[in-house]
């Protein structure tokens, strides 16, 4: 097979600095717990293994504008805002302005005006003129900051054509009115009374939404001849090439090992990462067709419509990215190609359902192994929005597509239990309006042994029942492995589950054969070691191998231990260096194998976990 040349290891440039996922922790440390910034960056450094300069910590707090002493501008704009709540009539308690967070008011205004031996309040309000704006840090605490919403260009999907066969590009990305947003339907949790024990909904049962919203996109079937797969193509771009021809990123492979002109897997994913590499540092005229073979996968480099939905979700991760004008616009063009894609498989009836299940589920693995939570949240929004379109509001694609979208706005431990009602009702339906696609069947039941699996850990200890969900999920693998084969995305993220739902059940060992057995097999079928799939599965056995250790402190305590912070070492090697050290999953790796050593006892290791890392990168 094909894959990207290997080069030299090498440091990336990364667009965004690793400190922006800990924004919130460092203004609340910095502004509302007082800690000073050499502070701050010590307790950063042990965390999280981000080693910043003082002067990186400076530049990133004015970017954010969060500070904690004002300048004399600071203090006539917050004097300006006092002034207004006095003229408001607000009582004098209510007289307050947040600045950078922290509550500020009249008498320290006066201390400043004296401390700084201005004359009164008038002096100091003549620094500022009367037109000038109040910085973004500075306002009342019960006036929200007006939020500007940048206007995203979303470009008409343009159906394929009967007569020529190709997918017709957005002439020049031209900018149109965005898509009004859409509120999915609420999936878990929802009151149970609102579901029979058949699946059936009461008269109190309402998914529909309003009526009046525009509809942007002319999806009305009568007007898209869908032609047969092999006729659909990927529109010639002059500046992005062919992805699908012979230098595609997922195009099938020939079976022919060797180099290729394409960039490294390493550089691959760095620029997929949540915290990307500049495109800067591949080169000018970068064109997006120079990437490798990016997975193994047969699901994503058999040139369906899955397939390229796919790979123009993972070329917009690019794009969307970057800060370069010319990226950007073409982010746009990638998302709407993706939703033109998943509108054929929408369209698809041999079988219905099954191909746009198969997408997001794959997509969706892909978006969080790279960090991108946020990234995939717009993405099955966007495919909401065409679901909704085309299907309506009542449909039980969109339905699962909205559990997809609750899954990431939940919490931990603390959330709401999901409805497994309702999860049954949806899986229902699929069986209902579904009666040729097993997939779409297979998924609706994938979701409701999930959600029992997880309602039970949020019981008491003895009031917990695994059986139901082991039970569930073993007779799941059988059916996807007989539906989809043994190496599908979905067959392994089953299996995966069932090694969880077997260890909370009381059967250990297993749970670990199940990983080791089932789940790697599989996965090195799809994925290469050097894939962030790859690593977000081993960071899951050492976790797995922790647990296992804390139920039985045994003798395989210490062995699991150290095999845990072996595979570990591995991830955060790999992560830090290739996903760059401010990736979410960067740092979940880094704080789980700082865990793993302190239950060793190796507390100077950990402590200096950071300094470890920063000689491996």
């Amino acid at each position: 097979m094909s894959r990207p040349s290997k080069r030299p290891k090498k440091a990336y440039k990364r667009v965004q600095s690793p400190l922006n996922a800990l924004k919130n922790e460092i203004e609340r440390l910095y502004v509302v717990e007082g800690w000073t910034l050499e502070r701050i960056r010590e307790h950063i450094r042990a965390s999280y293994g981000l080693d910043q300069s003082p002067k990186q910590y400076k530049d990133q707090l004015k970017s954010w504008g969060i500070r904690k002493n004002h300048t004399w501008r600071d203090a006539a704009f917050i004097l300006r805002l006092l002034n207004r709540t006095r003229a408001e009539g607000r009582p004098r308690e209510a007289q307050t302005v947040l600045f950078s967070s922290f509550p500020r008011r009249r008498e320290d205004i006066l201390k400043y005006i004296k401390r700084s031996k201005l004359v009164d309040e008038a002096h100091l309000l003549s620094k500022i003129s009367d037109e000038e704006e109040t910085p973004l840090h500075i306002k009342l605490p019960d006036t929200p900051l007006e939020q500007t919403v940048p206007r995203t260009a979303h470009n008409p999907l343009t159906p394929p054509s009967g007569g020529s066969g190709h997918l017709i590009p957005p002439p020049d990305h031209a900018e149109v009115p965005p898509l009004n947003a859409m509120p999915s339907p609420e999936v878990s949790p929802r009151p149970s009374s609102q579901w029979s024990s058949k699946g059936t909904p009461s008269k109190r049962l309402s998914t529909s939404t309003s009526d009046t919203e525009p509809d942007d996109m002319d999806l009305d079937p009568e007007s898209l001849p869908m032609p047969p797969h092999d006729t659909v193509k990927q529109p010639a771009s002059p500046k992005l090439g062919d992805p699908f021809g012979p230098d595609g990123p997922l195009r099938q492979h020939n079976g022919l090992d060797g180099p290729t002109d394409g960039l490294s897997v390493d550089d691959i994913n760095a620029l997929l990462s949540s915290t990307p590499a500049s495109i800067d540092q591949f080169g000018l005229g970068f064109d997006i067709a120079r990437l490798g073979v990016y997975t193994d996968s047969p699901q994503l480099n058999d040139g369906s419509f899955s397939a390229r939905f796919v790979t123009n979700c993972l070329y917009w991760l690019i794009c969307v990215g970057q800060d370069k004008p010319d990226c950007r616009k073409n982010a746009t063009y990638h998302l709407d190609q993706a939703k033109l894609y998943f509108l054929c498989m929408i369209q698809d009836g041999s079988p219905p359902g099954e191909a746009c299940i198969g997408a997001l589920s794959v997509a969706s693995v892909l978006f969080e192994c790279l960090g991108h939570t946020e990234r995939l949240a717009e993405m099955l929004a966007e495919c909401d929005q065409v679901t909704r379109t085309h299907l309506g509001d009542d449909n039980p694609l969109r339905l699962t597509i909205a559990f997809k979208k609750n899954l990431l706005q939940r919490g931990g431990g603390c959330s709401p239990l999901h409805d497994v009602d309702r999860l049954r009702y949806i899986y229902h339906r699929m069986e209902c309006e579904y009666p040729k696609s097993r997939g779409p069947v297979l998924m609706a039941k994938y979701h409701l042994v999930w959600a029992m699996l997880e309602n039970e850990l949020k019981k008491d200890r003895g009031q917990r029942d695994f059986r139901p969900a082991k039970e569930g999920l073993e007779a799941l693998l059988k059916e996807y492995d007989a539906h989809v084969g043994s190496t599908r995305i979905e067959t392994i993220m089953a299996a995966t589950t069932l090694a969880r739902a077997t260890f909370r059940f009381g059967d250990a060992e297993r749970a670990e054969e199940i990983i080791v057995d089932e789940v790697f097999p599989r996965l090195r079928e799809n994925f290469p070691e050097d894939h962030p799939y790859t690593w977000e599965a081993k960071h899951r056995h050492a976790y797995f191998l922790l647990q296992l250790a804390k139920a039985d402190p045994g003798p395989t305590y210490r062995r699991r231990l150290q095999q845990g912070e072996q595979l570990l070492r591995e991830v955060v090697r790999h992560r830090r260096r290739v996903l760059g050290e401010g990736n979410p999953k960067s740092m979940q790796s880094f704080e789980l194998l700082k865990t793993i050593l302190e239950k060793q006892a190796k507390v100077n290791e950990a402590n200096s976990l950071w300094w470890w890392c920063k000689r491996q990168v």
